[in-house]
């Protein structure tokens, strides 16, 4: 054993991280070469010194508070933490502490790694994924993540808020008459005066090519129409881009958000249904009632058919996506789609029939139809698992668990092949009961698969801390990624932590050669696209199951 400083000098020099030692009154007895290199300074700098002397006050106190907790309890400690070097940098570090006797004297070790670098870009691609690149504002993933909070305070009686939709008129003319680069300072330039008119609480977005959305909170004293006023009045403010400002105005929709609101999408859905409603007439708002949207009705006329459906199963089926493996092409799982055609009013959109079922707390019934079928298909099929899309709703049933179980016994399906995919909203928002399922389930081996990833929270570690096996990264990056840098540092990150953290991570919205071959070399376990294959029948499986090891055509362009 190492008694003295002397021995204990010689095995930290040769340590490839900066060491520390200090005494019990945190006077600074030994610092090793990579220590000095870190900090700018000569051992002999700050040998014999405390850390009062060194740094400011507030970062001496924790480092001596860290070093009293060593010093009392003999335990290691680890921290990370944002200090001021001597040279006045803020850096972020992985501090690792541990107790120590010298001279039978007890004494404090420390070994610190400088994370600044990998922080700064986990931030980056933080904000790459919540904001828009042009105007700095946030994207649309951003904002209905807002909205779905907004929603679930409205529900609980603890505010109201609204959403306001916006559409430039005139845009057009200027990007036809000027160029991009013209409309895309008319952007930034209206971007930041909704900014500029907002509170920092409210949230501003920018969802399409020139279309805005605008989230404001009621803290009792919201006047929305008297907001859309002062909004029209931004928009015909001359803009300093080389257009006539007589061009250029606003159009805006807006709905209320109240104790009866439900869905993000259906909020959405009812914004742009009285954004369209004002660009009837150019330049002004509407708020929307029942009246003016049509779709109101077709929403209702898909609840009572799909009830009527769910009774006997009729008209629904599931279709079958093929999730290959990177490194060769093999179809290793297959993605459950529901799909649903109605004698009357045809092949009905599962964006359209699963909203109404969220809204409707039909959820329960159809996923679990879904889930059923699909396992009782796979079950037979050997070395396939099979995917299975879980909404947020059916995780708030604190019978799920049992359900899914039950289901698995029934179908003969083993656990381990069936994953259940939820969005990364959904998981991060979970409430206590949830969380506990989601355990209970990968307790008895389901995997559990992180959908969307990117388009949610978008940290990368976050993955560490979620009782996930996969991440599905979203295939708005996936598309874009073998010629948006963005994106491309997004797939390259999101891989490198998965394989560091033991995650499957999956590439889904593959359209492309070049994407597949772009993805292969970033390190993604699983691809999934139209690449490979729309979604099947039942009958169809035979024929997607085959493997696609070689380059394909790029059906996309067709």
């Amino acid at each position: 054993m190492i008694g003295g400083l002397a021995g204990w000098s010689k095995v930290l020099e040769m340590m490839p991280t900066a060491m520390f030692v200090r005494d019990a009154m945190h006077r600074w007895v030994f610092v090793n070469r990579m220590g000095c290199e870190y900090m700018g300074v000569r051992a002999d700098d700050i040998v014999g010194k405390s850390d009062e002397e060194l740094f400011p006050p507030e970062q001496a106190a924790r480092f001596a508070a860290g070093d009293e907790a060593v010093l009392r309890t003999h335990e290691v400690v680890e921290t990370e933490e944002s200090v001021t070097d001597p040279q006045g940098r803020v850096r972020t570090l992985l501090t690792r502490k541990t107790c120590i006797e010298l001279e039978g004297a007890p004494h404090v070790l420390a070994s610190v790694t400088d994370i600044t670098e990998l922080r700064e870009s986990e931030a980056q691609i933080r904000w790459l994924a919540c904001h828009d690149a042009l105007t700095g504002l946030a994207n649309r993933t951003a904002l209905f993540n807002k909205l779905d909070a907004a929603i679930a305070r409205a529900a609980s009686g603890a505010g109201k808020a609204a959403l306001l939709y916006l559409d430039l008129d005139g845009f057009k003319k200027v990007n036809d008459t000027y160029g991009h680069l013209a409309g895309d300072e008319l952007l930034v330039q209206f971007a930041s005066r909704l900014r500029g008119l907002l509170d920092l609480n409210d949230t501003v977005a920018r969802i399409g090519g020139d279309e805005f959305a605008v989230l404001v909170e009621d803290g009792g004293h919201l006047d929305v129409e008297t907001l859309a006023s002062s909004i029209l009045t931004l928009a015909s403010l001359p803009f300093d881009v080389p257009a006539n400002a007589s061009l250029i105005g606003t159009s805006i929709g807006i709905v209320p958000i109240d104790a009866d609101a439900v869905a993000a999408g259906e909020m959405a859905r009812k914004a742009d249904s009285a954004l369209y409603e004002a660009k009837k007439g150019r330049n002004r708002y509407v708020v929307y009632t029942d009246e003016l949207d049509v779709a109101l009705a077709h929403r209702r006329e898909i609840e009572l058919a799909l009830r009527e459906t769910l009774r006997n199963a009729a008209g629904l089926d599931c279709h079958y996506q093929p999730l290959v493996r990177a490194c060769d092409g093999k179809v290793i799982g297959l993605e459950a789609l529901a799909r649903w055609r109605h004698p009357r009013l045809g092949d009905v959109p599962p964006v359209q029939f699963i909203a109404v079922a969220e809204e409707t707390g039909l959820i329960g019934f159809l996923g679990e139809w879904v889930l059923r079928t699909a396992c009782a298909r796979v079950a037979p099929m050997a070395d396939i698992f099979v995917a299975v899309n879980v909404s947020a709703v059916q995780l708030r049933d604190n019978r799920f668990a049992d359900m899914v179980l039950r289901l698995l016994a029934e179908t003969g399906l083993a656990p381990r092949r069936l994953e259940l995919e939820i969005t990364e909203t959904a998981i991060v928002n979970a409430d206590v009961a949830t969380v506990r399922q989601l355990k209970r389930l990968r307790s008895e081996g389901v995997r559990i698969s992180l959908d969307d990833f990117g388009t949610g929270y978008s940290s990368l570690t976050l993955l560490k801390d979620l009782d996930v096996d996969k991440v599905k990264i979203d295939r708005s990056f996936v598309q874009m990624a073998p010629m948006a840098d963005d994106s491309a540092a997004i797939v390259r990150a999101v891989s490198n932590l998965g394989a560091a953290l033991g995650l499957c991570v999956v590439a889904e919205g593959v359209e492309t050669e070049q994407q597949r071959a772009f993805l292969r070399d970033a390190g993604c376990d699983e691809l999934q696209g139209f690449l490979f294959s729309a979604g099947v029948s039942e009958e169809g499986i035979a024929g997607i199951i085959g493997g696609y090891p070689t380059p394909l055509p790029d059906y996309s362009a067709g």
